[in-house]
């Protein structure tokens, strides 16, 4: 006799156990093998660090606006839930300027400046960011874009070598409407530890002190800056900074 052979649902079912006990016996990195997506979601939408870095500065036609310098600020962030987020930072540029006397002949570009004053410049500003990758990091990197405006003000004053000038040739910075732009990217190192990078550009307005425009004092030379001086000009600094964060 001719044995019979197994029904079709034996078949099936010596088929199933067999796949079960290959995956058994198989080695783990065999039985499921994934591929890390480089993207991460953002956690935590909160961060508030501190930065230090350099602003190279513009100090005008005229050479009376503050110096380039060694910045320190602290910032805080609020991430929305998409790629925006905003930011409120606090800057300080402890720095000098140069003490015009427009009374002096010039013949050579320096022959005005008599001396130097200190320079404390505080900035405070709002922006607005832009996150390229949205709210997620790639490789844990996150670059952004950013506008802002705020205010920047002198907490020094006149200094002693201003003294030697007649008082409407004194320079005041004083507070001055800022404007500024730039990019960065975010590096998330831990779960809550974050560094940073920014460069961007500043613009203030800086105003010619009105003594700078008397006839009595105007240069032959039309080649001279102050043969016809503005009463105010924006200018431009570069900052580049580094910064540290907490985010929570």
């Amino acid at each position: 006799m001719t044995p019979s052979r197994p029904p079709f649902a034996a078949q099936r079912s010596l088929g199933v156990l067999a796949g079960v006990a290959i995956l058994a016996l198989a080695p783990p990195f065999a039985r499921a093998q994934s591929i890390p997506s480089p993207l991460r979601y953002i956690e935590n939408g909160q961060a508030a660090s501190a930065f230090a870095g350099r602003m190279s500065l513009s100090t005008g036609s005229l050479g009376l606006g503050p110096k380039s310098g060694l910045v320190v600020g602290g910032r805080y962030a609020i991430q929305t839930g998409g790629p925006v987020f905003f930011e409120g930072t606090l800057t300080f540029l402890p720095t000098k300027r140069n003490v015009i006397d427009p009374r002096k002949p010039r013949k050579q570009p320096d022959d005005r400046i008599i001396g130097e004053s200190d320079v404390d410049l505080l900035m405070a500003d709002a922006r607005l960011s832009f996150s390229l990758t949205g709210r997620r990091s790639w490789h844990r990197f996150a670059p952004h874009l950013f506008v802002g405006i705020g205010l920047a003000r002198d907490l020094a004053g006149a200094g002693e070598v201003d003294q030697q000038l007649d008082e409407d040739d004194v320079f005041h910075f004083g507070t001055a409407f800022t404007a500024g732009a730039g990019s960065g990217v975010r590096l998330f190192v831990g779960p809550r530890l974050m560094l940073r990078c920014d460069a961007g550009l500043t613009l203030w307005q800086l105003s010619t002190p009105s003594g700078f425009g008397d006839p009595e004092k105007r240069p032959d030379d039309e080649a001279d800056p102050l043969y016809s001086p503005e009463q105010s000009e924006w200018v431009g600094g570069y900052g580049l900074g580094v910064s540290i964060a907490w985010r929570f």
